[in-house]
């Protein structure tokens, strides 16, 4: 099959149309939505935490609200990388090739699903805890492997140390001490994220179709999140998208100013 022509398929402008008409109809719904309320929260716990926001939305659990909780069940959160030692701060934080900051993040499911870097390069695996060792092992669909020596770890930070080569790093991870009681509801969870991944041929229009349904599935699902963690400020930094977002409407960005992201989504 010869690679799609965007410009010259009025399909695919058609499909783009109407997807971005659901989102907008999604995204209606849902900050027109009521906040839903759980119920009180313990302040009991063995673990420090910082402060956890009220009013929790009942699709979210506070892990400081357990008075105690297995390393296994804690863990599974969204870990941001806060900082790491000077010497590979630039690896770890800086993009060479296009000269940006990277947002490095370790989003792990009670699953042992696990997905690396959904703001930079996107990896996606396996992860398990090796108590005796306290090791927190990822191995990864691509083949490639990682350890972290966990040196502390409370509801929302995490230190670990990491082997680069000859020399070790010390990390910092933070996190808002929430997770989702469904966790395949989460939009990094790698099944909401396989959109992303460039197709190794060329698509049929109705793959193409499935894949920006994927698409819109996932920012669905991101907006949600993001709304039921009362965050006041959306970050779609690193993020792969044609959409422009206003403040309360939504447009498609021009084909000129598409991210690289964006397009390395499909064969061509």
């Amino acid at each position: 099959m010869p690679a799609i022509n965007f410009n010259a398929n009025p399909y695919l402008l058609r499909i783009m149309k109407t997807l971005l008409l659901l989102l907008l109809i999604c995204l209606t719904a849902l900050l027109g939505c009521s906040h839903k309320k759980a119920g009180s929260i313990s302040r009991a716990s063995h673990i420090s935490a910082d402060t956890v926001k009220e009013d929790l939305d009942t699709a979210l659990v506070s892990l400081k609200s357990f008075s105690a909780l297995p390393l296994n069940e804690a863990i599974c959160q969204l870990w941001k990388m806060d900082d790491a030692g000077q010497k590979h701060w630039n690896e770890l934080f800086w993009d060479s090739l296009i000269n940006k900051r990277k947002f490095p993040e370790l989003a792990l499911y009670k699953d042992f699903s696990a997905t690396e870097n959904a703001r930079c390069t996107i990896k996606f695996g396996k992860w398990k805890i090796d108590k005796k060792h306290r090791l927190l092992l990822l191995s990864f669909t691509d083949g490639t492997h990682k350890s972290y020596f966990i040196r502390k770890i409370l509801l929302q930070k995490m230190v670990v140390i990491q082997q680069i080569g000859d020399d070790y790093v010390t990390i910092s991870f933070s996190s808002d001490g929430l997770a989702r009681k469904q966790f395949s509801d989460d939009p990094f969870y790698p099944a909401n994220n396989q959109w992303r991944i460039r197709p190794t041929a060329p698509e049929t229009d109705e793959q193409i179709l499935n894949r920006m349904k994927q698409c819109v599935h996932f920012y669905s699902l991101f907006f949600q999140d993001n709304h039921q963690r009362q965050e006041t400020d959306i970050s779609f930094i690193g993020l792969p998208n044609c959409f422009q977002w206003y403040n309360g409407g939504i447009g498609l960005i021009d084909k000129p100013d598409l991210d690289r992201k964006w397009i390395d989504c499909f064969y061509s």
